[in-house]
């Protein structure tokens, strides 16, 4: 590789469009794959950059994976209710509603543990 071939945190930055202390924390962290260290200036190969895929930030990553861990867990379930078979059995069913029951049943005590916490404050 070239020198031409890498460029300096501070391009990173303008070409992702973020400030130059994330393109170093990401640098440090490793995904940036191929950058190095050269003194206290790191180098980025400009296809790295270029393939890069920025994830999603804030509120917007808090989201998506929450998202995706209810997705996985309908997944789970769907797979648990119908079992290998693929057909609805019906003491499966039963047994992921009683969970989803029992599950409720807690959210909602400390809903009220909380509701009672914030009655007795005021």
């Amino acid at each position: 590789m070239d020198i031409q071939d890498f460029v300096s945190v501070e391009d990173a930055a303008k070409i992702l469009g973020y400030v130059k202390n994330s393109v170093t924390l990401l640098c440090r962290q490793g995904k940036l794959e191929g950058a190095i260290r050269i003194g206290h200036q790191w180098l980025i190969p400009r296809k790295t950059i270029e393939n890069y895929e920025k994830a999603p930030q804030g509120f917007a990553a808090i989201w998506k994976r929450k998202h995706e861990e209810e997705n996985e867990q309908l997944a789970k379930l769907e797979v648990e209710v119908l079992g290998s078979s693929g057909e609805v059995s019906k003491e499966n069913l039963e047994r992921e509603i009683l969970s989803c029951m029992k599950l409720l049943v807690k959210k909602i005590s400390r809903l009220e543990k909380i509701i009672a916490q914030e009655k007795a404050k005021s």
